[in-house]
This record gives C-alpha cells, sequence and structure tokens, in this order.
C-alpha cells in the first residue's frame, strides 16, 4: 500500500492542506502544478515545493525490495520528502539537512521534527550548509556511513557536484544517490562530471515529473533495477515519444514532411529502388 494517504494525514493534523500531482496541462501548462503544495490560509505556505506523486513512487519501488539503514537528505524545506523517505523504511533513520534560505523553511526543520516525533518515525532535520556542514551533521547523527542519499538542495550544476562530493565522503562504497530537478533545471553539465569522477553508473529518470537522475554502485544493480524497469525508458523508446511530441508541437511542419516523405516513396517506386528508412 502507498505511503500517500498517511503523509497527507501528517499534515493536514498540523493544520496543512497538502495538492500534490496535478496536471500541469490542466492548469496551462504550468509544470510545477505537478508537484507538492502545502497550502495554508489559502497561500503556498513554502515556496520550496515537494516531490510530486509520482516521484514517491519510484521511491517505493526502489524500497521494495532495500532498505537502507542510514539516509541523508540535502534540502529539506518542510520534510514532505524526508518524512517521505521515514515512512518507506522505518527501520531506518533519515536526517535532512537544510540552510533555512527559503521562504518559512526554518519552520519547515521544527515542524519536520514534531510531525516525525508525533508519528514515531526516525527522522531528523537540522540546520546545516552543503558543502561545508555535511561531514560533521553526518557524522553527529549516524553511527555509521551513509547508504542513501537523496541531494535536492540550490539546483546548480556546480552546486550538484559540491553536494555530491561532500556526501560520498561520509557514505559507503555502495551507497545510492539520488538528484531531484536534474532535467527541469538542466543539471546535466553537472551529473556528467560526477559520473566521470566517481566511476558510479548514472541513469536518467525520464518517468518522474522533475527528470530525476540516480547514481549507482555495480553492488546495487540488483537492487534499483525494478525500479529502473518504470521510470528509466529506454532511448529508443523516448525517441518515438519525441517524435510523436514533434508532430504534436508543429502540425503544420509534420504535414508537410508527411506529404515530402509520400512523393519521394513514389519516385523511389518508379525507379526501382528501395526505400529509405522514415525517420
Amino acid at each position: 500500500m502507498s505511503i500517500l494517504p498517511r503523509l497527507f494525514e501528517l499534515y493536514r493534523r498540523r493544520g496543512f492542506t497538502p495538492v500534490a500531482g496535478l496536471n500541469p496541462l490542466f492548469w496551462g501548462g504550468f509544470l510545477e502544478a505537478n508537484f507538492t503544495w502545502l497550502l495554508r490560509d489559502g497561500a503556498s505556505y513554502t515556496n520550496g515545493l515537494g516531490i510530486a506523486p509520482q516521484e514517491i513512487q519510484f521511491l517505493e519501488c526502489l524500497f521494495a525490495g532495500w532498505r537502507p539503514a542510514r539516509m541523508l537528505v540535502i534540502g529539506n524545506s518542510f520534510g514532505w520528502s524526508s518524512l517521505a523517505l521515514g515512512l518507506l523504511a522505518p527501520e531506518g533513520k533519515v536526517v535532512a539537512i537544510d540552510a533555512g534560505f527559503d521562504q518559512n523553511s526554518l519552520d519547515g526543520i521544527e515542524l519536520t521534527n514534531s510531525i516525525a516525533a508525533e508519528a514515531g518515525l526516525r527522522v531528523r532535520a537540522v540546520r546545516g550548509v552543503s558543502p561545508g556542514d555535511v561531514g560533521e551533521i553526518a557524522r553527529g547523527q549516524f553511527d555509521g556511513p551513509v547508504d542513501f542519499a537523496f541531494i535536492d538542495g540550490y539546483h546548480g550544476n556546480e552546486q550538484i557536484v559540491l553536494d555530491f562530493d561532500a556526501v560520498r565522503a561520509c557514505a559507503a562504497p555502495e551507497a545510492v544517490h539520488l538528484f531531484h530537478d536534474v532535467h527541469n533545471f538542466d543539471l546535466y553539465a553537472g551529473l556528467a562530471q560526477i559520473e566521470q569522477a566517481s566511476g558510479l553508473t548514472v541513469r536518467r529518470l525520464m518517468a518522474t515529473p522533475s527528470g530525476m537522475a540516480i547514481a549507482y554502485p555495480a553492488a546495487r544493480a540488483a537492487v534499483v533495477a525494478p525500479a529502473l524497469s518504470v521510470f528509466a525508458p529506454d532511448p529508443a523508446a523516448l525517441a518515438v515519444i519525441d517524435k510523436a511530441a514533434w508532430r504534436h508541437a508543429h502540425p503544420a511542419r509534420a504535414r508537410w514532411r508527411r506529404s515530402l516523405v509520400k512523393r519521394r516513396d513514389k519516385v523511389m517506386t518508379w525507379l526501382g529502388r528501395e526505400k529509405p528508412a522514415s525517420r
């Protein structure tokens, strides 16, 4: 059973109205509609939106056969992803670091800890700035190396490399690292640098709303495989969707192109030549 109903209820008990998973097409293409909003008094209480329901589904698949013992989150905001991890792997411990720069995010640290205590979850949010504070906090909060990291702090190419390096210094060799908003914020340059320097396998999770990415060692390949089979479509399959999306966005040009292809094929038939493959 999904953790989503319980996660929603934890916030409703604190006077928030969570809204998540809205289809952006229903809201004029507003991409942020898909993510999690925590509303109070008719307004969003924080500008740090929570991960989308489909991204929680990814985590549910990832943790179906593997429960990490020590999970580190960079970027807590209002605790949505931190508490989700706590619900998904209750035997483990979650430590979330937040700099407190976002709207009401200092209140979010207190709220996260209060909800965790009430729900009996091993989740702890602390104030700190990555990368400088990561090592000290991890050593002080965990009894061993990090097994899983969720990097969702400042979305810049240079910053995700700094975040990753700080986390990996206190992580186990077989740790798995998940990055949020890679596609939405075009973090591919930083991700490529991480892949080259670390030797980890990196996969893009294009079936997640923010275009997350995951980095993992060979020792965890079997663990992540079920989730990847759903959320990391094969590039050849994505190429089919890409073509359909192009035709949808450019209907006149698509009709013109089809017309040219038909004429070309007729000429090739008349000449007795093999038709080239359509693109």
